[in-house]
């Protein structure tokens, strides 16, 4: 086969459908060339990973790298955002365009790529918000499409900034979406039960961070994930809900599957590991993220869908703010931007609370972080499975590291970290992106930005081969 450029020496492969293997990883023009107990071939480097896991790279598929909330910015860009994502091993994210008013929607992904390339340390590919006028842009869904930009968002509240999309508006946008060979995305939350119970709280003078949680609670999740699934169903059409939070949100989601809708369902490490008593710290206007932290209980019914493969994918929700971007609301729920830190230590939290903790295998945590990812957005013939051909993205884990996290030692600009203090059963060693190392023994060495576009196959590109 010729000299190979890397040969990653007798790690314990994790390979598609969950088994491992140990064995050698060859990699030659940034992709995988050979997988096998021993490789003869010779190489120009080699990483000796005795006694650690390979794993493929990891999907985030949903973060928001600089964008604008209240009057502040998240305060990750590309650049440190994929910093921190290559230092947790995720090596492909895939973010979210910020539509102005009257902006269409290529001219908001133009603007949003410019941010990104020669910037992200890690390969992306963007999701299409659709907040402005849903009815006036229908006509650009095919040409994105065309573009490799195949996924699309929509908010079902957010009314006061202008950002909801009302079901009539959705009916059509998910039609174009479907004929397209797209997959729509939805922030499921009934604006209604928030703006009603929004109101009652600040005119009571609650306004505390706990009262975040009871402004947007289960309910409304549940029953905008419900509409949003009738109206799928009807048209035939896949439908993906981010950041699922809730018991009840989940119920919702699985009635409508039961029922033969084709939905997806995402949920995030805050609400796996998180809950809203953190609300009541003295700090805890720092926790204010949307969906809010929930019960024990949701946390636990997350958690047992997850293992069950009733939730598909985990991605971050990752939109990051100091300390000080959070005091200046003055603790009050209203005025606190909302958002956490999260890309940098997506894997290691799920492998530490679902693997080593016994509540999910290999083959769940690789699917859910990796596989399905891929093949939902459109990026399965180069992500998400340690095979030859694949694009080169591999991660190697060393399980036997002990160690915490701690918010003062992240890649990212954020200067805390919800999850201060949580121990971790292992440590990323090293991370590749299409064979360029990005973390080595540990330690972060991205000087060169490598990381690029990767356009998404629709669906009909997908089913014609």
């Amino acid at each position: 086969m010729g000299r190979m450029d890397l040969i990653i020496r007798q790690g314990d492969l994790v390979l598609p459908g969950g088994k491992v293997q140990r064995g050698d990883v060859g990699i030659r023009d940034g992709v995988i060339a050979a997988i096998a107990p021993q490789l003869s071939e010779s190489a120009r480097r080699e990483i000796d990973a005795t006694g650690q896991l390979v794993f493929p790279g990891f999907i985030d598929p949903h973060t928001h790298m600089g964008i604008p909330i209240l009057d502040t910015f998240s305060i990750d860009d590309f650049e440190s955002g994929s910093r921190a994502a290559a230092a947790g091993g995720v090596t492909t994210i895939l973010d979210f365009t910020v539509q102005r008013p009257g902006q269409s929607l290529e001219e908001a992904l133009d603007e949003r790529l410019a941010l990104a390339r020669g910037r992200c340390h890690v390969d992306f590919n963007i999701h299409v918000n659709i907040t402005d006028r849903p009815e006036r842009w229908l006509s650009q869904i095919e040409a994105l499409c065309r573009r490799g930009f195949t996924s699309f968002k929509v908010f079902s509240t957010y009314r006061q900034a202008g950002m909801m999309i009302r079901w009539p508006q959705f009916r059509q946008v998910l039609a174009a979406i479907r004929d397209a060979g797209g997959l729509l995305m939805l922030h499921a939350e009934d604006n209604d039960l928030i703006e009603r119970d929004t109101e009652a709280h600040l005119k009571a003078g609650r306004l505390d961070p706990i009262y975040h949680a009871r402004s947007r609670t289960p309910e409304a999740e549940a029953r905008a994930i419900q509409r949003a699934a009738e109206i799928a169903g009807e048209l035939e059409a896949e439908l993906y809900i981010v950041h699922l939070s809730s018991a009840a949100g989940l119920e919702a989601g699985l009635r409508a599957r039961r029922q033969g809708v084709r939905i997806y369902l995402e949920t995030c490490p805050q609400y796996l590991l998180l809950d809203e008593s953190r609300y009541l710290q003295a700090n805890g206007h720092w926790y204010i993220t949307t969906p809010p932290l929930r019960s024990p209980a949701d946390r636990e019914a997350l958690w047992a869908a997850l293992a069950r493969g009733d939730i598909d994918t985990v991605g971050t929700d990752h939109c990051p703010f100091t300390r000080a971007q959070k005091e200046a609301g003055g603790r009050q729920f209203h005025r606190t931007p909302n958002g956490l830190p999260g890309v940098e230590w997506l894997f290691p939290l799920l492998y530490t609370y679902g693997v080593a903790e016994g509540k999910l295998s290999l083959q769940r945590l690789v699917s859910v972080l990796a596989e399905n990812s891929a093949g939902l957005f459109g990026l399965d013939h180069r992500k998400g499975r340690l095979a030859p051909g694949m694009d080169a993205d591999l991660v190697i884990w060393d399980p036997s590291a002990r160690g915490h996290i701690d918010g003062a030692r992240q890649h990212g600009r954020a200067d805390w970290s919800p999850y201060q203090d949580f121990p971790l059963a292992g440590r990323v060693r090293w991370t590749l992106v299409r064979g360029h190392t990005l973390v080595a023994d540990g330690h972060f060495v991205g000087q060169e930005v490598h990381g690029s576009l990767i356009p998404a196959r629709s669906r009909t590109q997908t089913a014609s081969g």
